[in-house]
């Protein structure tokens, strides 16, 4: 087994002896003073080398490299070293990919090394990537100890998708990010345990720090700018033990964590206005005024929909009145999975579907073509030409006075669901309303989210007729009635199932079920990971205030069900 003379590993040291390719600049020596001097000179050095700290110590990182990973046996995440490569080929890879039935399976991963990489294949789907390597039993003067390298990458810059792996064996001693406003927080754990007192290093980003890890684990740092993060922990357990005939007095467990990072720009807000009601997803929501406006969702039981866990309520707050509390207007038919918009102080309520079973039956779920206004001057709901046909699960939203609705299917009980292969005009300006085909689709996607931006009209992520989601977003142009591919959300599995969009301050915003913000691009040419709201949530909805800000109303999680709550964003400067 290898020798090593510093807590880190490296034996790489280069022989500083190499007369060959050295000559003095003295030419009156001759060779063999200079070959003479040249020996003290490395002579003098051996018992720094030997019993002095190294200046550079190296760890195993994983990084994302195009379509592949890359193993690395460095300083910091930003350094390769291929010459050292040899000494982590025998190192574990693991890839975790959602799971058929939620939470996450490993996927080992083969490693390919050349003379310049260790590399490996990673499912496309793969939300992090694990190393783990056992080097062996290694001595550091009297000390003889078991030391062992882990490290992992995030895939995605989502913070929400930031989960941790929980795995003890692959990854006892594990380092999971966390945005909390501004600051990234690190917690590390060891066997599943906060690990309080550990040295945490973390460098790029704007950040050199050393820190230790408080009682719940955690340190917190302030990145500075874009750019990859590299973090490093180390754990030593004073237990003896034995390794392939080998003893050993103590483990040291190194665990490097690989993370790109996109600084925040917006944040969550303190507000006052009270949760709604009761916990309720597929809803619609809108703002008209001063006014928040809530109609219908569902509030039973997930996964199964009837008549007595479906809503027909109707109900607005103020968001500028202090003290303001939820307000019980006239309702109308129970619908979940309908739209909302407004236009020109007017509520317009299009689609969902209602449940004609009782909670203990078999599910009967139909689709509506009902259209209707609510004026808030009188108070009242006016009906308005239906629909062609049936749609629910679907999203609408309005530009320069026209009502765009896309995506859904019609549902028309338990053996009659067609998915729909076309979106709806309706222009609100006109004094005879009717509905009118826009160019064919080249989708069929439900559980879709609509906004308007910059003349456009956005159809980000949903569910496809096979039953797979999909971070896809289509854009339809008005002008010249085509559609046409915008890029991909970030992040994999279900970030594009249910989302919400909203246009705020000329910007483009998408929440997701991992509780990521993202902001399309200026140029359109791809998603900027934005921030992270505090309650993470899927077939929520996401508005925008008369002041610019974001509200994030109801919706459900994966982990705590259906939410009542309210949050508020706001845009700072990076």
């Amino acid at each position: 087994m290898p020798t090593f003379y510093a807590d880190e590993s490296n034996d790489s040291i280069e022989d500083s002896y190499n007369p060959a390719a050295r000559t003095s600049p003295r030419t009156n020596e001759s060779r063999e003073i200079q070959m003479k001097k040249k020996l003290f000179q490395y002579l003098a050095l051996i018992p720094c080398l030997l019993f002095g700290p190294l200046a550079n110590a190296h760890f195993v990182w994983v990084i994302k490299s195009g379509e592949k990973i890359q193993i690395c046996f460095s300083e910091s995440a930003e350094s390769v070293e291929p010459e050292l490569l040899n000494k982590v080929a025998a190192a574990k890879v693991w890839a975790y990919v959602p799971g058929d039935e939620g939470g996450s399976k490993a996927i080992e991963v083969p490693l390919s090394l050349t003379a310049e990489s260790l590399t490996g294949n990673v499912d496309a789907k793969a939300t992090a990537v694990i190393v783990s390597h056992e080097y062996g039993v290694v001595s550091k003067g009297e000390a003889t100890f078991l030391l062992r390298y882990l490290a992992k990458q995030h895939m995605s810059p989502l913070g929400g998708q930031w989960q941790a792996i929980n795995d003890d064996e692959r990854m006892p001693l594990e380092v999971t990010p966390k945005w909390s406003g501004r600051a990234l927080q690190l917690t590390v754990t060891f066997n599943g345990q906060p690990a309080s007192g550990l040295e945490v290093k973390a460098a790029g980003c704007g950040i050199d720090e050393t820190l230790t890890t408080n009682d719940q684990g955690i340190v917190e740092c302030l990145p500075l700018s874009d750019g990859i993060l590299s973090v490093r922990s180390k754990h030593v357990a004073e237990t003896p033990g034995e390794l392939n005939g080998e003893k050993y007095d103590s483990a040291r467990t190194y665990s490097t964590l690989t993370l790109p990072l996109t600084i925040p720009v917006v944040e969550v807000v303190s507000h006052k206005l009270p949760a709604l009601p009761q916990g309720i997803t597929s809803f619609g929501a809108a703002v008209a005024g001063d006014q928040l406006y809530v109609y219908g969702g569902h509030f039973g039981d997930a996964h199964h929909y009837s008549e007595a866990g479906q809503s027909g309520e109707f109900r607005r707050i103020s968001l500028t009145v202090e003290n303001a509390q939820w307000e019980k207007l006239t309702g109308g038919p129970k619908l979940t999975g309908l739209a909302l918009v407004e236009h020109h102080g007017k509520l317009y309520r299009v689609g969902g579907f209602t449940a004609k079973n009782k909670a203990d039956e078999d599910q009967s779920l139909w689709s509506q073509d009902g259209f209707a206004c609510f004026d808030p001057q009188t108070g009242v709901w006016t009906e308005l030409p239906a629909m062609p046909s049936g749609r629910s699960s679907h999203d609408a939203a309005v530009m320069d006075g026209k009502l765009y609705v896309v995506g859904g299917w019609n549902m028309q009980g338990s053996d009659n669901t067609i998915w729909h292969t076309t979106a709806l005009v309706c222009d609100l300006t006109q004094p005879e309303l009717k509905w009118t085909e826009l160019a064919t689709p080249p989708f069929q996607r439900r559980a879709v989210s609509v906004a308007a931006h910059k003349g456009r009209i956005y159809v980000i992520g949903g569910m496809t007729e096979s039953g797979s989601t999909t971070t896809e977003v289509s854009v339809y142009d008005p002008a010249a009635n085509t559609w046409s591919v915008a890029p991909k959300l970030n992040g994999t599995g279900m970030e594009g199932f249910g989302t919400s969009s909203f246009a705020a301050d000329d910007r483009l915003i998408v929440t997701s079920m991992s509780g990521a913000v993202q902001v399309l691009s200026d140029d359109a040419t791809g998603w900027i990971p934005a921030g992270q709201v505090n309650e993470a949530r899927f077939f929520h909805r996401q508005l925008t205030t008369a002041d610019g800000k974001v509200l994030l109303i109801g919706g459900a999680s994966m982990q705590t069900g259906k939410t009542s709550t309210i949050e508020l964003l706001q845009f700072v400067a990076k």
